[in-house]
């Protein structure tokens, strides 16, 4: 059964985006030339789910970046005509389509965002395993990756990496 993963960039203030839903302030880590383990994460995926607000931002990024892996829109407005005919919509309960997920992947499942499925996630406690690339910087205000509301969850740290760039990689599993 496939893991629920959160691997996604964090301020140092705990923002994963602007007040606008930007993320351009990612871009100078981006041109570092480093990978920040994203590649050992992409080798375990069987599927991605993503809220809508990010799918459409990642539409406004140009090329569709995840290829043909089965993509789950958690959103209850129409995709439109989708890049590729791997992603799908899905206006049901997050639990319910991990559950769904879990049945036609051996992979782990990837939440790529934003801040209202992590934190629909979380209050399900859904989540196994948490990845944060924490930059190097404050931002000041923006979306919070962290949303009140979900129960209290114990992780242990796995392993935590610091690059050149001064991000810090830090991966967690939930106690059990």
């Amino acid at each position: 059964m496939g893991r629920v993963i959160l691997y996604i960039a964090i301020s140092l203030d705990g923002y994963i985006a602007e007040t606008d839903g930007s993320v351009d302030w990612l871009q100078p880590f981006e041109e570092q030339g480093e990978d920040y383990s994203y590649d050992v994460l992409w080798q375990r995926l069987g599927a991605l789910i993503m809220g809508g607000k990010t799918y459409r931002q990642v539409l406004g990024f140009g090329s569709w970046p995840y290829g043909d892996r089965s993509t789950y829109v958690l959103t209850r407005q129409p995709l439109g005509d989708p890049p590729r005919p791997t992603i799908q919509a899905y206006a049901g309960d997050v639990g319910s389509l991990v559950q769904k997920i879990r049945q036609h992947t051996d992979g782990d499942l990837w939440l790529v965002g934003g801040a209202e499925l992590v934190g629909q996630v979380l209050q399900q406690n859904l989540l196994d395993e948490l990845i944060l690339a924490c930059m190097p910087l404050l931002i000041g205000d923006g979306i919070r990756l962290f949303q009140p509301g979900y129960p209290t969850q114990h992780w242990q740290l796995l392993k935590a990496h610091s690059f050149p760039s001064g991000v810090v990689l830090s991966h967690y599993r939930k106690r059990e």
